[in-house]
């Protein structure tokens, strides 16, 4: 009788966790619950949004809270709730309130969503100042974030559901610099964005003008998201970025745009570079290899590149190649191509050999790691040529 109790109790359980898995699952499905976090000076706007990603109209009910611990670790709690009734594809403003707000306070934010028996089916949650940490605030190091986007994203995926595009008009003297946000899906969407300016290059400290914020995407709609307007100085490279990211932080639609690009006056320069590199290159070899006449070029190091990832890579790899005075008697070239999607390839030449390649990842260690792989490579083959020389030469 008693190992008959247990099994039954071990049934029970087994079907409570598959009950309890299954629900997880379900949370943001058929309706999505969104928070909208404002700041404004002390203040923070504070607004429950459902969104009813059904075919059916949907009769619910939500719980609003707000958690807040202040320095001396007081504890307050504020709750809103009520029932609501949100209709095919549409969006449900909940409940909006506002409280004080510092660096120095800590704040759970909680929105929920129940169906008819009570049970969750939409979530989201803010935190703000956890450990010191204050998600409100806008990061600046958004040249990161677009390089980190190869690591966590697939390249395929950019643009696919979601397409980022950034649209110009020009208006006197004046260019109008128009981000949208395009939505492929069936699915309404609710999404972050930001629109960054960069002069020059895509770095932190050149910042011209920024946005961001949250929006809904309604199922096939695009949407103009932020504008600005700037007085483009023609001789100035200024750079437009356009990032669309899903509610894990993910990067799914990017565009980028570029005025007054130099970088194709820069290759070709460095195409005539290198041609006549290699033109001197070979009056100043004798054939006879025992004797050589007129100048010899050692230890050129020629950079191709078209990333920032593909500059560090070149200055890494000269500097390494400049310590252990390699000093070849070859052209080196570090050349950067367009590789699958939006990746790009870095390849190490030796005159007219590619002695090694590798495919581009913004990681400082990955980059250094593969400097050295390039620098025993690039020696080996330097070393290989020296005895096939002094080979013939005995010849």
């Amino acid at each position: 009788m008693f190992l008959c109790t247990s099994k039954k109790t071990i049934t029970c359980l087994i079907v409570f966790l598959f009950t309890a898995v299954g629900y997880s699952q379900l949370y943001n499905t058929e309706v999505e619950a969104k928070l909208d976090v404002n700041q404004d000076n002390n203040y923070l706007n504070i607004k429950g949004v459902a969104i009813n990603k059904s075919g059916s109209q949907k009769s619910l009910s939500y719980k609003l809270s707000v958690f807040k611990t202040d320095q001396n670790n007081n504890k307050s709690k504020n709750q809103q709730s009520g029932e609501f009734v949100v209709d095919v594809n549409q969006q449900k403003d909940l409940s909006t309130t506002s409280i004080n707000f510092d660096k120095n306070t800590k704040l759970i934010i909680l929105l929920l969503i129940y169906d008819a028996n009570n049970a969750i089916i939409g979530k989201d949650r803010v935190v703000l100042n956890d450990d010191g940490q204050n998600s409100l605030d806008i990061k600046k190091d958004i040249a990161n974030k677009i390089n980190d986007t190869s690591i966590k994203v697939s390249a395929q995926l950019i643009n696919n559901d979601v397409e980022a595009k950034i649209q110009t008009n020009q208006q006197n003297d004046f260019t109008v610099i128009k981000g949208t946000a395009f939505n492929k899906t069936e699915i309404t969407k609710s999404l972050i964005y930001k629109f960054i300016v960069f002069s020059k290059v895509e770095s932190v400290n050149n910042i011209v003008e920024e946005s961001s914020g949250r929006f809904i995407l309604s199922a096939n709609t695009k949407v103009d998201l932020s504008s600005i307007t700037l007085n483009l100085d023609d001789k100035l490279k200024t750079i437009a970025v356009l990032l669309i990211y899903d509610l894990d932080n993910k990067i799914i639609g990017q565009d980028r745009i570029v005025f007054n690009d130099d970088s194709e006056d820069e290759a070709q320069k460095k195409k005539l570079l290198l041609e006549k590199l290699k033109q001197e290159q070979e009056k100043s070899q004798d054939i006879s290899v025992e004797k050589k006449d007129g100048l010899e070029l050692n230890g050129i190091v020629v950079e191709d590149t078209k990333t920032k990832p593909g500059r560090d890579f070149y200055k890494l790899f000269y500097s390494l190649y400049s310590q252990n005075n390699i000093n070849g008697n070859k052209v080196v070239t570090i050349k950067e191509i367009l590789a699958l999607g939006r990746n790009t390839k870095i390849e190490v030449i030796v005159g007219d050999d590619k002695i090694f390649s590798f495919f581009v990842r913004p990681s400082t260690e990955y980059l250094k790691q593969m400097n050295d792989y390039a620098i025993i490579s690039v020696y080996k083959h330097f070393k290989k040529l020296e005895k096939e020389s002094k080979t013939i030469k005995r010849y």
